[in-house]
């Protein structure tokens, strides 16, 4: 179970990684500053209200958002500048911006998949499967897969199965946010998965993952990875 200064963390990444400040959440939600700071800080409990208030404002957040952790790779996209709200627009008119290069956090998928117009969502579903780049077509199948929309889950795994690049991203990108170890070694992982320094362990979370029913690219890297790792657990 995640502590009250975990949780409170998490609170505090997705508003300032949205770019809003403690006082304009506090309007924003009709809570205190003072009472906000010291949840943010691990002073206070996380209740459930609060983090409907905050969901409201910056997009689901939840008991998924605060079990699990952002990727590792050195050059996450936080998005403090432009902002998320910028990017989202950015997204809509139909220009990617730094999502075409720079891979995306948890936090920017959640926040996108709950603010994108229609048109930002039919944008998202061609970049899955035409994208410049294999980065784009990686952080546009992240965010649709946060949107936990049924009829994209054939998409998302058509291109899971046949674009190798996204595949490996998304792979290396699951191993990442589920053991914090370093993005080098989750690359490795993903080639060779006797290179996992506690496969056991990275099994477990799998396992878990596998059983998702709210985010399909994460059930299907679980389920892929489970499979790889089976020779390794068995020696």
């Amino acid at each position: 179970m995640s502590s009250a200064g975990d949780e409170g963390a998490v609170l505090r990444a997705a508003r300032t990684e949205a770019g809003i400040s403690l006082a304009k959440m506090a309007s924003l939600t009709n809570y205190s500053k003072p009472y906000l700071g010291l949840v943010e800080t691990g002073k206070r409990t996380v209740t459930v209200d609060l983090v409907i208030a905050y969901e409201n404002e910056l997009g689901p957040i939840g008991d998924d958002m605060l079990r699990r952790r952002d990727i590792t790779h050195p050059r996450v996209l936080k998005a403090r500048r432009p902002t998320l709200t910028e990017l989202a627009r950015s997204i809509d008119d139909g220009d990617p911006g730094a999502l075409r290069n720079t891979p995306s956090s948890r936090t920017v998928d959640f926040f996108l998949a709950s603010k994108l117009s229609p048109s930002g969502v039919d944008h998202v579903r061609r970049w899955v499967r035409s994208g410049q780049t294999s980065t784009l077509r990686a952080n546009a199948l992240a965010v649709l897969s946060k949107m936990s929309i049924a009829s994209d889950v054939p998409l998302i795994i058509e291109a899971l199965e046949n674009d190798d690049k996204l595949r490996f991203l998304s792979l290396a990108s699951e191993v990442s946010k589920l053991t914090q170890w370093d993005w080098n070694l989750c690359k490795t992982i993903v080639r060779e998965p006797s290179a996992a320094p506690q496969p056991r362990k990275l099994a477990k979370a799998l396992t878990k993952e596998a059983l998702l029913d709210s985010d399909a690219e994460s059930r299907w890297c679980g389920a892929y990875l489970l499979k790889e790792l089976v020779p390794v657990l068995g020696r």
